[in-house]
């Protein structure tokens, strides 16, 4: 579904006028800074475990080499610079550990997101939180591993062909333009699409900036249906069920979530915008999706349609 400007447009005000809701109302508030709270000290155990386990080794490794170095009559140089790359890029590693803490705490806690979800949706609709609780959390684990395993596999698949293509003569120079240009067709359309990939034929400094935008529309994917797994979970949402629905509403949760994402990927801020933005979802899914009856033994509910799969046509 090629992306609406108006419908993004929507979805960034909607964005705002959540937080400003969550700003104002005390329980909201009195869940987010718990739930921070808990997070923060999940994420600095998390950095001081890891960060032990990566540097003092290295620690131990080159004072150890200071000392064959003595012992032995050889000079050290080479291997100390060999040791300092590989301490800058434990350094890299860990200046993104934030943000691996993070997502280590929203794996091992969900409940805890879920919380603040809820807590949010009762203040916004009561009857909506209502309903939607009354629905048991159904987790399709064998499903969603399969639904991930089959996505990785497509993806390093159609990378692995572009990559052997684009060695042909005369023609391979063709192959990453025009895959660019067909998967970004899919947001932007042809005409625009074709513009942004003739300007990176034509100027090939503009090629990171234009990646860096395509993996950016692409994880806000993931990043709208991690915040929404708890909706997601109570109305047992499968995995291709979840694409579809994204699929459908995707300019609006686009716009929605354009408003949360990088301020999400900001390292030790991070995570305050992350637990802000799991709080926010709640007004979007009030008010972009038909609020569910209560929940029934054996009901089903299907989301594109917003209707149980036992009601009549």
């Amino acid at each position: 579904m090629v992306l609406n400007a108006g419908e993004i447009a929507r979805g960034a005000t909607l964005a705002v006028e959540a937080a400003q809701f969550a700003a104002r109302h005390k329980r909201v508030q009195k869940k987010f800074v718990s739930v921070l709270k808990v997070t923060v000290v999940g994420m600095v155990m998390a950095y001081a475990l890891i960060y032990a386990l990566l540097i003092l080794p290295l620690f131990i490794i080159r004072n150890g080499n200071y000392v064959l170095a003595t012992l032995l009559q050889y000079d050290p140089g080479s291997s100390t610079l060999a040791l300092l790359s590989t301490r800058d890029a434990v350094d890299h590693f860990l200046s993104t550990l934030p943000l691996l803490g993070l997502d280590i705490m929203v794996h091992v806690r969900p409940s805890m997101f879920e919380d603040i979800f809820f807590t949010m949706l009762e203040e916004v609709d009561p009857e909506y939180a209502k309903a939607l609780k009354s629905w048991p959390p159904r987790k399709f684990r064998w499903e969603k591993i399969k639904f991930a395993v089959q996505r990785l596999a497509k993806r390093y698949f159609m990378t692995l062909v572009a990559s052997y293509l684009s060695r042909l003569p005369v023609v391979g120079w063709m192959v990453f333009p025009l895959g660019a240009l067909t998967m970004m067709a899919k947001f932007v359309g042809y005409p625009l699409s074709g513009a942004i990939v003739l300007a990176t034929v034509v100027s090939p400094g503009s090629r990171k900036s234009t990646m860096f935008i395509f993996k950016s529309l692409l994880a806000m994917g993931d990043f709208s249906r991690d915040l929404m797994r708890p909706y997601f979970s109570h109305l047992g949402a499968k995995p291709k069920q979840q694409v579809a629905f994204y699929k459908t509403n995707e300019s609006v949760v686009i716009g929605f979530i354009l408003a949360y994402y990088f301020f999400v990927q900001m390292s030790w801020i991070g995570p305050a915008f992350y637990i802000l933005a799991q709080a926010a979802i709640a007004m979007f899914i009030s008010r972009q999706t038909v609020r569910p009856p209560l929940y029934t033994p054996g009901a089903e509910w299907e989301l594109q349609n917003g209707k149980s799969k036992d009601d009549p046509e």
